[in-house]
């Protein structure tokens, strides 16, 4: 599967995961980043996209340029704040840039900077193949899977979350 063949749901769970490598990457952990990379996931298994979205606005991160709470802020060292501040605002427009609009790249150049991000580090991304088990879909938002899907493909992509 090539990174053009993905549609916005798998899109979103990419996006998410690199931001969770980053944290790991960085040995931060908080609630609140958890709780952010926990909804962008939950984008997989939404039935409501709208509900989903205005759920994102009430989460302690929103990556809307809301500054982070201050304890996060505090955890991530400095060198990689404005870092970890470019990949949440990143992550989080993948899902949003096209919400209420006709469907354009701009998510796919979203995931782009947020998988350029993790690579730059040196980091190594899980295969993409890996989106496949979150369904295809037949527009550019793809269908929600069930809750069991998306934690199977968590478990493939060996991640933990805390």
């Amino acid at each position: 599967m090539m990174k053009k063949d993905l549609n916005v749901r798998q899109m979103q769970a990419y996006a998410a995961l690199c931001l969770l490598i980053f944290c790991d990457h960085i040995r931060v952990t908080n609630s609140a980043i958890t709780e952010l990379i926990k909804h962008l996931l939950s984008m997989s298994t939404a039935n409501s996209l709208p509900d989903w979205e205005q759920a994102g606005t009430e989460i302690a991160i929103t990556g809307r340029g809301d500054p982070v709470p201050v304890e996060v802020d505090e955890a991530i060292p400095h060198n990689f704040k404005d870092t970890f501040n470019s990949l949440v605002e990143c992550c989080v427009e993948v899902g949003i840039v096209d919400m209420y609009g006709a469907s354009t790249e701009q998510p796919r150049m979203f995931l782009e900077k947020c998988i350029c991000i993790v690579q730059n580090l040196g980091l190594e991304l899980p295969p993409v193949e890996s989106l496949v088990k979150l369904g295809k879909g037949e527009d550019a938002w793809g269908k929600p899977v069930s809750e069991v899907v998306l934690s199977d493909f968590i478990e493939v992509t060996g991640l933990k979350l805390n």
